[in-house]
């Protein structure tokens, strides 16, 4: 189903009609979709993130896609990652969220809890693919680390 637009040229003494009340029924529909709209991965074993001077993909697995109905887009990361002077970031449909060379979230720790949460706003209606990427000399991110997307 999709959304349909609710009528709202409404007469006083109207009576809603079969069809009427069927479109805002499908509209609830379409609004707890719309909620569903939810993707994660969560590891299951160590990653070796490639050691990179850019930023490139961590792992097939923290490719995420949605198809959204359009509007904000809740991304959230959290995982412990080994290794100095690592920068992880998140690609969305091809353009980094972060702004510069240090990406969403930077560490210089040798074994540290690493964790974000980040709003995209106004994405579009249709589907849209979220990457985890990283870029660092040769960092670990450990298992059970958890990324996802979800419409909000």
């Amino acid at each position: 189903m999709a959304w349909t637009t609710p009528k709202t040229d409404w007469e006083v003494g109207e009576l809603m009609r079969s069809g009427a009340m069927n479109a805002v029924g499908e509209n609830l529909v379409e609004l707890g979709r719309v909620r569903n709209a939810v993707a994660a991965h969560t590891t299951t074993a160590d990653i070796a993130i490639a050691n990179s001077r850019t930023f490139v993909d961590i792992h097939s697995n923290l490719n995420l896609t949605i198809t959204t109905a359009g509007g904000d887009v809740m991304v959230h990361f959290h995982g412990v990652v080994v290794n100095k002077q690592f920068r992880i970031d998140v690609e969305v449909d091809g353009t980094r969220l972060g702004q510069d060379e240090y990406g969403l979230r930077r560490g210089d720790v040798n074994h540290e809890l690493v964790s974000f949460t980040h709003l995209v706003q106004n994405l579009s209606a249709g589907s849209h693919t979220f990457k985890l990427q990283g870029r660092n000399h040769a960092t670990t991110l450990r298992s059970h680390a958890q990324f996802w997307v979800r419409e909000i």
